[in-house]
């Protein structure tokens, strides 16, 4: 299957307490298609102080990068990859 987004530097910034569903399903989503991508788990890799100065804006996770610019979340993950346009 070809996927309708060219899926190159991505980054997905994820939680791992408390348990995050929609942070798993995008990972899992971007396994299944064999997207590599970065992974930075907030609490762990940086903190959630850190986060919100570097990206105010952004109050839910997963937060998706596409090439170092904001997706959104799973939702738009999904839509991002199914919409031929691009």
């Amino acid at each position: 299957m070809i996927l309708a987004v060219n899926m190159n530097n991505i980054t997905v910034y994820t939680r791992n307490e408390p348990y995050c569903y929609y942070c798993d399903e995008a990972k899992k989503m971007l396994k299944y298609y064999g997207v590599k991508y970065k992974n930075i788990v907030i609490g762990e890799d940086i903190s959630k102080f850190q986060f919100k100065l570097k990206f105010p804006f952004i109050n839910t996770v997963p937060a998706i990068f596409l090439d170092d610019k904001y997706l959104g979340g799973l939702k738009e993950l999904k839509e991002k990859v199914w919409n031929k346009d691009g």
